[in-house]
C-alpha cells in the first residue's frame, strides 16, 4: 500500500513538475517580450519558436530533478534541501536546454540560424519562475502531509536498533518532531528482550535479530487496528 501510494506521489510530482516547467518558459517569452520591462533590441521572435520547444521542457525539467534525487522521497528532508535540490535542478535544466538548442542548431538545422534560439533572459527568467513554483509546491505539499502527520494520519512505524544514549536521543527527535511522520513501534536490543516497557514508555520488543520478525507482527497489528478503526468510525457515522 505505502509503495503504491509512494508510486502515485512521484508520478504526481513529475506530471507537476513538467507543468510547471512549461508554465514558468511560456512566462518567461511573455515577461520577456511583451511586458516592456526589458529593452528589447533584436526584435520579437515569434512565440511558435518558444512553442515548439515545450516538449523539451517537459523532459528536461523532470530529469534535472530526478538528477538530484527529487523523486527519491525522503521523510526529514529539510526546506533548506528541498530550495537547494529544485535551484540545482532548474540550473541543470537550462544548462542542458542550452546544449540541446546550440546542438540542434550546429549539427541538425545550420541552415535554419535562429530558429532554435532562446535568449538568455528568457533561460534566466525561466530559472527565477521555475525555482520559485516548484518550491512553492513542495511547500504546500510540505504542509499538507505535515498536518496530517500531526493529527496522526500515515505515520510511518519504525523500530530503534539500541536502547542506549543514542536509541534515546533519536526517540526523543522523533517524539519532539511528529511532523517527521515517524511513529516509534519501540526498541529491538541484544542486551534485553521482553515486550516490557522502557525509555518514555516505550516496548523493548526483542534483540536485533528478532528485528525483521517484530516489523512483520507489528504490521500485520497495526493494519488491524486501522481496519478497525475505520469500522468503528463508519458504524457511528
Amino acid at each position: 500500500m505505502l509503495r503504491r501510494f509512494n508510486r502515485i506521489l512521484v508520478a504526481f510530482y513529475v506530471t507537476a513538475d513538467a507543468l510547471l516547467g512549461l508554465s514558468a518558459f511560456t512566462l518567461a517569452y511573455a515577461i520577456r517580450f511583451q511586458t516592456g520591462l526589458i529593452p528589447i533590441t533584436k526584435g520579437v521572435p515569434p512565440f511558435r519558436q518558444y512553442l515548439i520547444l515545450l516538449p523539451l521542457i517537459a523532459v528536461l525539467v523532470p530529469l534535472g530533478f530526478h538528477l538530484q534525487s527529487l523523486y527519491r522521497l525522503r521523510r526529514g528532508r529539510s526546506r533548506v534541501d528541498d530550495f537547494f535540490a529544485v535551484f540545482v535542478g532548474s540550473i541543470l535544466t537550462v544548462l542542458m536546454g542550452v546544449g540541446a538548442t546550440l546542438y540542434v542548431q550546429t549539427y541538425i538545422a545550420p541552415n535554419n540560424r535562429g530558429a532554435y534560439e532562446v535568449s538568455q533572459a528568457v533561460w534566466a527568467l525561466f530559472l527565477a519562475i521555475n525555482v520559485t513554483l516548484t518550491y512553492a509546491l513542495r511547500q504546500l505539499m510540505r504542509e499538507g502531509f505535515e498536518r496530517r502527520w500531526r493529527s496522526g494520519i500515515g505515520l510511518r512505524r519504525i523500530l530503534i536498533a539500541g536502547s542506549g544514549e543514542l536509541g534515546r536521543v533519536v526517540a526523543d527527535k522523533i517524539i519532539e518532531h511528529r511532523e517527521l511522520g515517524y511513529q516509534i513501534a519501540g526498541f529491538v536490543d541484544d542486551r534485553a528482550a521482553g515486550d516490557h516497557l522502557g525509555y518514555r514508555g516505550l516496548p523493548l520488543l526483542g534483540t536485533i535479530d528478532q528485528a525483521a520478525d517484530i516489523a512483520v507482527r507489528d504490521a500485520e497489528a497495526f493494519r488491524r487496528f486501522a481496519e478497525a478503526a475505520r469500522e468503528a468510525s463508519a458504524a457511528r457515522a
